[in-house]
């Protein structure tokens, strides 16, 4: 009887010790390892002369990806700066035609003028005046084709130079290059295929730094902010966890991810949240299984 009452005591104080060490337990998860991924695409169309990288490749951002055929864009240059030479030709021309369109201009309104005083003294007569006077506009009306001529000319000219920016653009679209630096996991194309503008090259996944996502009830929530340090384990076998922090906190709650929780607990409400962790030395790859706890 003794020790039946005794154990009536016990109970409540080891269910509220059981209850206060869950309560106080450290925030965590598991998740698989992933990291931010580049798809690189092709933004001109031709024959893939090169492919530098294939799977598994070190990748550095700006490091040339491959060779498209350029053979096409090269002729399409070579035409256009044979065109603009002609239009700047007929630009210099234009210029010449301007400057006498002046001179004559100033020969005719110096007659027109003389003419003009000698009528008013009497000493020319009318049809006289009227030659010097249409001279006069017609040497005006010539200054201003000329003029508009030149703005036409200059007008070519600058749209054959927006041509030629182009066709540079897409020479330099011949050979594209890594946005940024990362392990190539994809490879899409061989050597000698025919790409098409948006024609899928290389996938780069960025493994400096990547991330696991761990799925948290509200109540733990409230423990642990932005920026606060988490541990991830690999399970590799090593004495010490790698240190990440929190990135991202899910603003909605949802349903726990079936491949995460049990299927008892698939109807919890939980929320996401982001761990970034360093990974200079490549030890975490994409899809490696690890546990995580927030601190």
């Amino acid at each position: 009887m003794k020790q039946k009452y005794i154990w009536h005591l016990l109970l409540p104080l080891a269910m509220a010790f059981f209850s206060c060490s869950s309560f106080n337990g450290v925030p965590g998860g598991s998740g698989l390892i992933e990291a931010t991924e580049v798809t690189v695409s092709a933004e001109t169309a031709g024959q893939l002369k090169a492919l530098f990288f294939d799977e598994g490749d070190q990748i550095k951002s700006g490091d040339t990806i491959g060779i498209i055929d350029t053979v096409t864009i090269s002729l399409r240059l070579q035409e256009a700066f044979a065109t603009r030479k002609s239009v700047e030709t007929r630009l210099r021309t234009s210029s010449l035609a301007i400057e006498q369109a002046d001179q004559n201009l100033e020969l005719a309104r110096k007659e027109f003028e003389r003419v003009s005083a000698l009528i008013k003294s009497g000493s020319a007569n009318q049809q006289h005046f009227d030659k010097t006077e249409t001279a006069f506009n017609l040497a005006q009306l010539s200054r201003k084709q000329a003029a508009a001529t030149y703005d036409a000319t200059q007008a070519e000219l600058t749209r054959i130079d927006a041509s030629i920016e182009l066709l540079r653009k897409q020479f330099s679209d011949c050979f594209p290059v890594s946005p940024q630096s990362g392990i190539v996991v994809d490879k899409y194309l061989e050597s000698g295929e025919l790409v098409g503008a948006g024609k899928q090259l290389l996938r780069i996944a960025k493994l400096d730094t990547v991330w696991v996502k761990v799925y948290l009830p509200p109540a733990d929530l409230t423990r642990f902010s932005f920026g606060n340090s988490a541990f991830v384990d690999p399970e590799d076998g090593r004495s010490e966890p790698l240190r990440g922090y929190i990135s991202w906190i899910s603003s909605e709650a949802e349903f726990t991810p079936k491949n995460v929780q049990t299927r008892e607990a698939r109807a919890d409400l939980v929320y996401a949240v982001k761990i970034m962790i360093p990974n200079p030395l490549g030890v975490l790859k994409i899809g490696m299984p690890v546990s995580a706890e927030i601190r």
